[in-house]
């Protein structure tokens, strides 16, 4: 170069001016503001018209704002000026596929692999291009193809997969799902997958699937496809009617059924304490202050029942109390924890009303620590609790205050757990037998930073067996 050329010296400087502003303008792009990045390409096409990378990225932004024409043409005009330019060529064949100008797409993308023999992407559109046409046989041999240059990519398993479903091929589509599922385990390979499973006869590993996805996401509003879908292949699954009843507020069941309840809790099993301490679970220490200030003073002198005892975090605090006590739980993953703290004398699976009604007048002092939580109508577990306790046994648990004071009874809510009026629960108990000597206003726990309202609430069998009636 001459530097003595002014217009030597000016093409340098354009020419550094034009890759600046490339840059910036692939910023405005990377960060969504298109109509910036377009000005930017104007500005540099306007000094190189025949920019290449700038043909591309104007093809490219114009393709997202849907002008398919104007894409069309920045794109055949960066081929003029590099006619090997795979990617121009790539580029070109997913704007024409947008068209569904499916023949001419197909040469385009065709000709993109042909110039780069390695090319994914190129494969990947393709693949499509022939989905759209309902070539899916063609269309799986281009994925696997695909699939062979880049093994780990998700996409392309699920592209395979959803094809090979199709076609009815299941164990082939099962293969391919499973892998873009532990890559990407997103809602349209858990839907597809648990599809598939469910045809196949598969009942219990779909529904773990989509069990594990719905657990794993937390919140309703980030499941409620999966759920959707759920309801959809299996529409008698309690876990899922009830999880969508809390969601809807229609159809209240009078309860959780248990096997929302197992499920819910063997997913917490392993994580449940640690979950509980972030939450400043309070409920097990308010439920062991009434009882301290309440009771004689413990000397291992009663049976005592956890009721619903979970990992067993009361179990410490009852057992100053026990002669002999036991743990009931309908989740064993929880009851398997329970063991490892080593309070229990015995600890069963089961449901704990039909749990009680095999034992008449057994118990000096039952819990259910936010176990009735899962109960809306509390009439027959109160029913049961009084039959299996001894005249003048004791009776304490915590439940959830229902936040409108003016509903007479109970109400589920979205998290899945019913909450309760003190006044509900007192005529409860006293059509049980159970006189409330006290129900008293604590935190239960916090969530979401807001405090969870609660009652820890005390009562006693009368010790003349007549007056329970």
């Amino acid at each position: 170069m001459n530097l003595a050329d002014p217009s030597s010296i000016q093409f340098q400087t354009s020419a550094s001016h034009c890759n600046d502003e490339l840059i910036q303008a692939q910023e405005w792009l990377r960060r969504g503001n298109l109509v910036e990045a377009q000005t930017l390409c104007r500005q540099i096409l306007a000094i190189q018209p025949c920019h290449v990378e700038t043909l591309l990225l104007l093809g490219t932004l114009l393709q997202q704002r849907r002008q398919w024409v104007q894409a069309e043409q920045a794109i055949r005009q960066a081929i003029r000026a590099a006619p090997i330019d795979a990617m121009a060529q790539l580029n070109l064949g997913r704007i024409l596929a947008a068209q569904n100008r499916h023949d001419q797409a197909i040469t385009a993308l065709k000709h993109a692999i042909q110039l780069q023999p390695d090319d994914v992407a190129a494969r990947i559109a393709l693949g499509e291009v022939l989905q759209a046409l309902n070539r899916l046989q063609e269309a799986i041999t281009t994925w696997r193809q695909a699939s062979a240059l880049r093994p780990a990519d998700a996409r392309i398993h699920y592209l395979l997969g959803a094809a090979l479903a199709k076609l009815k091929q299941d164990e082939e589509a099962l293969v391919a799902l499973y892998i873009a599922h532990r890559s990407h385990p997103d809602d349209a390979t858990i839907t597809l997958l648990a599809t598939v499973l469910h045809r196949q006869g598969r009942i219990k590993e779909a529904q773990r699937l989509i069990s594990d996805a719905v657990f794993a996401r937390g919140g309703m509003e980030k499941s409620l496809a999966l759920l959707q879908h759920w309801q959809s292949l299996m529409p008698d699954d309690p876990i899922t009617q009830h999880r969508l009843s809390a969601w809807s507020g229609q159809e209240t069941p009078a309860r959780a059924a248990d096997a929302y309840v197992a499920d819910l809790f063997d997913h917490y099993a392993d994580s449940f304490d640690q979950d509980l301490g972030r939450l400043e679970y309070q409920a097990p220490a308010a439920v062991a202050a009434q009882l301290t200030e309440t009771l004689p003073a413990p000397a291992g002198q009663w049976r005592v029942l956890d009721a619903g005892c979970g990992t067993g975090l009361c179990g410490p605090l009852l057992r100053p109390w026990a002669r002999h006590l036991t743990g009931v739980d309908l989740s064993p993953g929880m009851l398997a924890k329970a063991q490892e703290r080593g309070c229990y004398d015995e600890l069963v699976v089961a449901e704990l009303t039909a749990f009680l009604g095999e034992w008449p007048l057994r118990y000096e002092l039952i819990t259910l620590v936010d176990t009735l939580i899962y109960f809306g109508d509390l009439a027959p577990a109160l029913t049961a609790t009084a039959y299996a306790l001894q005249p003048g046994g004791w009776l304490a648990f915590t439940v959830e205050q229902a936040l409108d004071e003016q509903t007479p009874t109970f109400r589920l809510n979205r998290s899945g757990r019913y909450s309760h009026t003190a006044d509900y629960v007192q005529r409860t108990l006293a059509a049980a037998g159970l006189p409330a000597l006290h129900i008293t206003s604590v935190v239960l726990r916090q969530e979401e930073n807001t405090p969870v309202n609660g009652y820890v609430v005390l009562a006693q069998r009368p010790k003349n067996l007549d007056s329970t009636g």
